[in-house]
């Protein structure tokens, strides 16, 4: 079961009537529900660029997948939702890409996985069905939680909280000495959460958070209090 310890760096956001945490390890946690949601992880996408012949680092599945793992653990989830981008492309479907997500499936038979289909798996192509992954279209309504709806792209639904990915979100802090720092953040703007990417080689856009959004700035092990993006 989730502990105070395992929510300790995390956040409360209440939107409506949902109690969502959004946790330092970029993903959020719907308690009601036993959900874990993240977003963009790109699967394959290093190994797509060293296929073609680009010096990019190895073994970022196999970390997106561990920290996956512990997170489930931590909070004995039932359910994790991706909101999209789970492949980076066709690359990824191939055996030697593929078989780290077999392996980790293995590992946590119980565990419910549902893909909110994403731009980037319109072109890659849904995970072989063998690994028993729920796909389906956006938007998606998550069970057990009225009005909370799983997106890839970010929109707004009335009467209805989303949660999204695609943005990469991103803010840039100054510091009094001229320090500048890019941390990822969650993005939240009249009822929509945009999720940080989770994947550890995708990259994240300080361009995305809208004007009058709140974000969350992730690092160093926790989720920052908010900041408000202003003109």
């Amino acid at each position: 079961m989730t502990t105070a310890a395992s929510l300790a760096n995390a956040r409360l956001l209440q939107l409506e009537s949902h109690a969502l945490w959004l946790l330092p390890e970029a993903a959020a946690w719907h308690v009601g529900s036993r959900t874990l949601f993240v977003a963009d992880l790109h699967l394959g996408k290093s190994a797509t660029f060293r296929a073609r012949g680009l010096p990019v680092p190895a073994g970022t599945t196999q970390d997106n997948l561990r920290r996956l793992a512990t997170m489930a653990a931590d909070h004995a989830a039932e359910r994790i939702v991706f909101l999209g981008d789970l492949l980076h492309s066709r690359h990824a479907q191939h055996a030697s890409a593929i078989e780290p997500l077999r392996a980790w499936r293995a590992a946590h038979p119980a565990l419910h996985r549902v893909l909110v289909r994403g731009n980037h798996d319109a072109h890659a192509g849904d995970p072989p069905r063998a690994l028993g992954f729920e796909v389906v279209d956006e938007p998606w309504c998550v069970g057990g939680a009225d009005g909370l709806l799983a997106c890839h792209h970010p929109q707004r639904l009335a009467g209805s909280t989303v949660l999204a990915g695609h943005w990469h979100p991103a803010v840039v802090l100054r510091g009094p000495a001229r320090d500048v720092q890019r941390l990822a953040c969650f993005c939240v703007v009249d009822g929509l959460v945009v999720l940080p990417a989770f994947g550890a080689f995708t990259g994240s856009s300080p361009l995305a958070p809208p004007i009058g959004s709140t974000c969350y700035p992730v690092g160093g092990g926790r989720v920052w209090p908010a900041i408000r993006t202003v003109v």
